[in-house]
């Protein structure tokens, strides 16, 4: 079988070190390549009506690098321009996944409904997001964090925790919502990919991450199984998407 090549984009000026361990998980069957867009720089929210100059570069750097799929990082660029993802995959041949979509997929891949989503972003954007995956059929439960911005500060604070201390996090959320099906991290700067397989073994549900999701989405989209031996239940197993 020839190796698959994805090309995953992230919004961001700057490659974060949480990749590296996301890039762990890849079998060598596959290629992933991650490129930021360098299209916030203070605030998340500067992404809002990104939307045509993100499409210009996911069609400049496909047209470079011919990859197979594409997966677009970053849930913010979404929820802050709605159809833009639309228009994007009518100018494009090949699948296209994004976080969101990813992760919604991943979840109900387990026939899981009941989400615990955790994030690095404020208040606002997390409701956005709440909002996008209800629209999907989920039902969603988040805590509160009372910020009202995510800055380039405050995703380079979430990038320094621990491990552990993200598995604190996810523990101690769980005992908030302790009928949830599943755990949902959106937002790679709050890395729980070291943390994944520990959670699981604790909690009992499937924990999913971003990345990984978007790995296994774009890939099965592409009619590739490539399990990994690591990287909890999702990347393990390799569930079919559900119809």
């Amino acid at each position: 079988m020839s190796k698959v090549r994805l090309g995953f984009l992230s919004a961001n000026n700057r490659r974060g070190s949480h990749y590296d361990d996301f890039l762990d998980l890849i079998p060598d069957t596959a290629s992933v390549e991650i490129t930021p867009l360098n299209l916030w720089k203070t605030s998340l929210y500067d992404l809002k009506g990104k939307a045509e100059e993100h499409i210009d570069l996911v069609l400049d750097l496909q047209s470079k690098k011919h990859w197979d799929g594409i997966a677009l990082m970053g849930a913010p660029m979404q929820v802050q321009n709605p159809n833009h993802i639309d228009q994007l995959r009518a100018l494009v041949s090949i699948p296209v996944t994004t976080a969101l979509e990813a992760g919604s997929a991943a979840v109900k891949a387990f026939n899981a409904h009941k989400v615990l989503l955790l994030t690095p972003f404020d208040d606002g954007l997390n409701v956005l997001l709440k909002e996008f995956l209800e629209d999907d059929g989920l039902s969603i439960s988040t805590p509160a964090n009372n910020r009202s911005d995510t800055t380039k500060e405050d995703v380079d604070s979430t990038e320094r925790k621990t491990t552990q201390e993200v598995l604190k996090l996810a523990l101690e959320a769980h005992k908030t919502y302790p009928d949830v099906e599943a755990i949902y991290f959106q937002g790679a700067p709050l890395n729980p990919l070291n943390a994944i397989e520990e959670i699981e073994s604790r909690l009992g549900i499937p924990v999913i991450a971003s990345n990984p999701a978007m790995f296994w989405h774009i890939s099965s989209l592409l009619n590739h199984r490539l399990p990994s031996y690591k990287g909890g239940r999702l990347m393990q197993e390799w569930p079919s998407i559900q119809s």
